[in-house]
């Protein structure tokens, strides 16, 4: 019985992988060939040079054009991206290599063309209020590009927002909800570019940035708009979050969400051994425990190292501060580097064996 389920299991890995080539083969045909990470590279430099290079070549006679002139030359730019990408859409284009640097100079050019119109017309405002129109003027962009580059950087301007509101309105409440819910307007895009087929290195990298946008940059700006001053209450802000993007990790099999995670949590806790609260200095033993746990029992060292180098570094905060004997911190700090040593030895045998 266990011999037939194990043949099922292998008949159906096969045929998920004849089903996967064949994908890849009609969306070559159909255009949507995948973009290689030098394919992204290339055409993120290629779109932010050409983008610096017609703000530079109109910026040499800016003081001689009048102020329609000023503004037509501000918003073509957006305007020839629009039209590109209706015209690209409607033809059914779909190859990563024209979308990829075209949400890129797309974006710029509305960055550029609605800065240097507010300056043109001197229109009133904060600078708030001018990140968030540029932040809803470009999402669309967003979504109808799917770049990976937008897509990974567009939290930015919730990040921005936030803090820059912070500091014309003050700390509440209410800003660091509306924060969080302007940078959870990219989360569609985000959606589409993880079920995107990209190449594993764009993937991952993809995957690393917005990572590190939704739990560290989510966490900065909620500690910074929030009225929230305890030290213990501030850590739990990253706690908390690292805790949500590893959660949305493992629940979308997203790996680098999950290992991103937990290095913003344990970052986190780096700080805690000088907090006078002992509360939050517990609460990161705790977690650096947990994750070693966790490391040893997948058998994974990534995860093991990160939380035991957390947790010594916890423990030789707090020692290394005491009145102890040069020779007593010496032999604890030989301790610390044999038990790592040790701990990495054994997993990769147990590894070994497993595999």
């Amino acid at each position: 019985m266990n011999e037939r389920i194990k043949r099922d299991i292998e008949a159906i890995d096969l045929n998920i992988a004849e089903l996967k080539k064949r994908r890849r083969e009609l969306l070559a045909e159909l255009g949507e060939g995948r973009l290689s990470w030098g394919a992204i590279i290339a055409g993120a430099f290629g779109a932010l040079m050409t983008g610096l290079g017609i703000i530079a070549l109109f910026a040499a006679h800016w003081d001689e054009l009048g102020r329609a002139a000023r503004a037509a030359v501000s918003v073509a730019p957006t305007l020839v991206c629009g039209v590109a990408a209706v015209i690209a859409g409607a033809k059914g284009w779909r190859a990563k290599s024209l979308w990829e640097p075209l949400g890129i100079l797309w974006c710029i050019s509305i960055i550029a063309g609605t800065s240097l119109v507010a300056q043109t017309y001197q229109v009133g405002g904060s600078v708030p209020g001018l990140v968030l129109l540029v932040a809803l003027l470009s999402l669309p962009v967003v979504w109808v590009t799917r770049s990976v580059a937008t897509t990974a950087l567009w939290p930015v301007f919730a990040i921005v927002w936030g803090i820059s509101s912070k500091t014309v309105n003050g700390e509440s409440m209410a800003l660091g909800v509306k924060s969080a819910a302007l940078m959870a307007l990219s989360l569609p895009a985000l959606v589409a570019l993880v079920r995107s087929d990209l190449p594993k290195a764009a993937r991952t990298m993809a995957h690393i940035a917005t990572g590190l946008v939704y739990s560290f940059g989510l966490a900065l700006v909620l500690a910074v708009t929030l009225p929230i001053s305890h030290e213990f209450m501030l850590t739990s802000v990253y706690w908390i979050c690292a805790a949500i993007v590893v959660a949305a990790g493992h629940f979308f099999r997203l790996s680098p969400w999950c290992i991103v995670g937990t290095i913003v949590a344990c970052c986190a806790s780096l700080w805690t051994p000088f907090f006078d609260d002992p509360g939050a200095y517990w609460v990161a033993i705790v977690i650096a425990i947990g994750i070693i746990v966790f490391g040893v029992d997948r058998l994974r060292p990534a995860y093991a190292n990160i939380g035991a180098v957390t947790f010594f570094w916890l423990v030789l905060a707090k020692f290394l501060a005491s009145n102890a004997s040069f020779t007593m911190k010496g032999i604890v700090l030989i301790s610390c580097g044999l038990a790592l040593t040790a701990l990495n030895v054994v997993l990769v045998r147990f590894r070994k064996r497993g595999a």
